[in-house]
């Protein structure tokens, strides 16, 4: 392991920045999975959470909309970085990101491990 962050996210902070039209941090793939299941606010704030996470785990300065979550191959969420993002993570020696994501009623909370690189 090179890094490790968890974030938690207050629901209510997401459901601000949809009625107020801030979605920019959130990718196209992310509103669209979002708004498909019931509670798109939980889900978009698990995945702030996760863009958070990310960010301070890479030593932070990394932009929220420079990492997006995606539905792995088998499932499971999986990190999509922007360029200066994964320059970031190959300057730390990480090979790859893990993530986990989880939200309850309040709050949303994200796990990012960076895994060093063979």
């Amino acid at each position: 392991m090179v890094a490790s962050a968890v974030e938690l996210v207050a629901i209510e902070e997401v459901e601000r920045l949809l009625a107020q039209g801030r979605v920019s941090v959130f990718g196209e793939a992310e509103l669209a999975y979002a708004h498909a299941r019931s509670d798109p606010s939980r889900r978009l704030a698990a995945r702030l959470a996760a863009k958070r996470a990310a960010s301070r785990a890479m030593g932070g300065g990394i932009a929220e909309h420079e990492v997006e979550v995606v539905r792995g191959e088998y499932g499971p969420p999986e990190l999509r970085l922007a360029p200066a993002a994964r320059a970031r993570m190959d300057a730390l020696g990480a090979g790859r990101a893990l993530v986990s994501l989880t939200h309850e009623r309040r709050h949303a909370a994200a796990l990012v491990v960076l895994v060093a690189a063979r």
